[in-house]
């Protein structure tokens, strides 16, 4: 494994402006107080690349504020990106076509992604955005094929057209109540979609083609239980093979059958009997996601205040949990 970080030396590329610093390059800006956006250079990034939060150029030290439109694009060899708590924006097509690439950890500095940002990459099987992301901007998932899974935080609002087209590998979304729109074509070709958890009382303005070509007849989608109604009677809601409301017990029978314990006490809830590794996301009762615990020795502990409400979301899979 090939880790970069942050080095002393550094060389000037053929832009006077553009530097590279232990095989990254970096457009620097002063004009902005000394910042440097990560950007594309002479050679391709592989491996998996750790960026830092800053630089020193010339005994002057750089923010790493940035990820510019096309950084990593096509690069085809890049497996993974750490990306510091500097970064506020990543841009348009900045990871588009990294076929190679199975994970990026964005942190909650990020406030923007740029359409299509992970656009065709193929092997990313799963991302959670920060909750600071007000927008999932179009194309932004677009044929993100081994995509399995997605936490969509509760500080979105939108979801943009063709966000998740063809992520056929999708079999469960979770859409929080934030959301208030979701453009055309937003899961198409998601064929493979089993459960849609939507979590908004009032349903979300949503393009009748929104989950076109995704045998959504075929899918259960779960909704508040007040709300039921009217996402029976509003398209393309109403063309859920079945549609039911989102119960306190919902998904524990099946849960149960796997050999799965929940206990709650002291604020804490304790899930044993899950895979090794196994990844459990953690939302409140109104659809806000909450974080997410990864099994360790087949059991996972997560934190929530005593007397409310969490939803944990297991496999395919949601149950409601009171913490004590």
């Amino acid at each position: 494994m090939t880790t970069l970080i942050l080095s002393v030396f550094f060389s000037i590329s053929a832009s006077a402006d553009v530097v590279e610093v232990d095989g990254i390059y970096y457009n620097l800006i002063s004009s902005k107080g000394n910042v440097a956006e990560v950007t594309k250079g002479d050679k391709k990034y592989e491996g998996d690349i750790t960026i830092p939060s800053s630089i020193n150029v010339n005994e002057e030290e750089y923010t790493v504020t940035s990820i510019g439109n096309d950084a990593f694009y096509r690069c085809s060899g890049l497996t993974s990106v750490t990306i510091p708590n500097s970064v506020k924006s990543i841009g348009e097509l900045a990871f588009s076509r990294c076929s190679s690439l199975t994970s990026i950890t964005i942190p909650n500095s990020v406030t923007s992604i740029g359409s299509s940002a992970f656009a065709y990459c193929s092997s990313l099987t799963s991302v959670t955005i920060p909750n600071s992301v007000k927008s999932i901007k179009a194309y932004t998932f677009y044929d993100c094929s081994g995509l399995t899974s997605v936490t969509i935080p509760n500080s979105v609002k939108s979801i943009g057209e063709l966000a998740f087209y063809n992520c056929s590998g999708l079999t469960s979304v979770a859409i929080p109540n934030s959301v208030t729109s979701i453009g055309g074509w937003a899961f198409e070709l998601c064929e493979n979609i089993e459960n849609v958890y939507c979590y908004a009382e009032e349903v979300p303005s949503t393009d009748v083609d929104a989950f076109y070509n995704s045998d959504i007849e075929k899918a259960t989608l779960h909704v508040p239980a007040s709300a039921i109604e009217a996402y029976k009677t509003t398209a393309p809601w109403s063309g859920f093979g079945t549609i039911k409301a989102i119960e306190e017990t919902e998904g524990i029978e099946s849960v149960e059958a796997r050999g799965i314990t929940i206990q709650s006490a002291g604020g804490f809830i304790n899930i044993s009997g899950l895979d090794s590794n196994e990844q459990v996301d953690f939302f409140a009762a109104d659809g806000k996601a909450l974080g997410r615990a990864k099994a360790m020795g087949g059991s996972a502990t997560f934190a929530a205040q005593s007397g409310s409400v969490v939803v944990a979301k297991i496999g395919k899979e949601s149950v409601k949990i009171a913490v004590e």
